[in-house]
């Protein structure tokens, strides 16, 4: 099934990208001088983000080669590559928003745009292309997915 794909491929992939994206964000932040410093975002709060623990974007993070995990199976375009970034920049600013209550659920920012990386994909036939490539069975075109025919 796509959805299969998506949660042991697609999604852990995603994560990959996002953890690589936010890693290199920088947001201001008042110092304990209270003058207003750039701060790099830290895997702790990356995890936070992401809803996973800190190993997990340690591991998304390592530049080893080879493949650790089905995630690592699956290279996204560009363009995808560059609507991840726009939803790191996204959920990082609705985390400076909630980050002095560490019990503020951030989850819907991520969830949301988690979901818009997914209609992307699928709008551009990414999901498609992913899913053939791990199941034989999948007709060539394969309409299963297509939201342009209800």
């Amino acid at each position: 099934m796509p959805q299969e794909v998506e949660v042991w491929y697609v999604l852990p992939a995603i994560r990959r990208e996002l953890a690589k994206a936010m890693k290199t964000k920088v947001v201001p932040r008042l110092n304990e001088e209270g003058k207003m410093v750039d701060h790099k975002i830290t895997q702790k709060e990356i995890a936070r983000m992401l809803g996973v623990t800190e190993p997990a974007i340690t591991q998304y993070l390592l530049k080893k080669k080879g493949q650790r995990s089905r995630g690592d199976q699956v290279s996204l375009p560009e363009r995808v590559v560059k609507e991840i970034d726009k939803a790191a920049d996204a959920m990082i600013a609705e985390y400076e928003k909630t980050r002095s209550n560490e019990d503020e659920d951030i989850f819907e920012a991520m969830t949301s745009e988690i979901n818009r990386i997914i209609k992307f994909m699928r709008d551009l036939g990414v999901m498609c292309d992913i899913h053939r490539e791990f199941c034989a069975h999948v007709n060539d075109p394969c309409e299963a997915c297509d939201s342009k025919k209800a």
